[in-house]
């Protein structure tokens, strides 16, 4: 019962991202806020887990991300590293470095795909929200 409230909210949080990121590449500031305070929230409420989990996942997560950040600069943007932190707090950091460390095989996977389709090795910009809502809906889906 406790993981509806986890799983299905940030599927439709990753969704809006998804749409955003892919519309205007951008992540919403607020979407990223309203994802912090109802993570926090439930796993006060409502933690298999003791509360550090969650907050190492913060770290797990966006800590990482803001790491590659500093050195690779524009490898990744702020709003992927704060949605980092949301699945963070949601999932805890073994689930979090999981997510992240598929995330980031998908969208190696899907460079190469381009890079080979296209014979080309001009930089282009891939969003990351979209890799993040694939990820975890695939996870929730072995999960069931």
């Amino acid at each position: 019962m406790g993981e509806f409230f986890i799983w299905i909210p940030m599927l439709i949080m990753l969704g809006i991202a998804t749409y955003t990121d892919l519309r205007w590449r951008i992540i919403p500031d607020k979407l990223v806020m309203v994802g912090l305070v109802y993570f926090l929230v439930l796993r006060l409420l409502y933690a298999d887990h003791p509360y550090y989990n969650y907050l190492l996942g913060i770290a797990a997560g966006a800590g990482l991300l803001y790491a590659f950040a500093l050195y690779c600069p524009r490898a990744f943007g702020g709003g992927d590293i704060k949605l980092m932190a949301v699945v963070g707090v949601g999932f805890g950091w073994q689930w979090t470095l999981l997510i992240l460390l598929l995330t980031l095989l998908a969208i190696i996977v899907y460079a190469l795909g381009i890079l080979l389709m296209k014979g080309r090795r001009r930089r282009r910009v891939i969003p990351m929200a979209p890799f993040f809502l694939l990820i975890v809906f695939l996870l929730n889906y072995m999960m069931m």
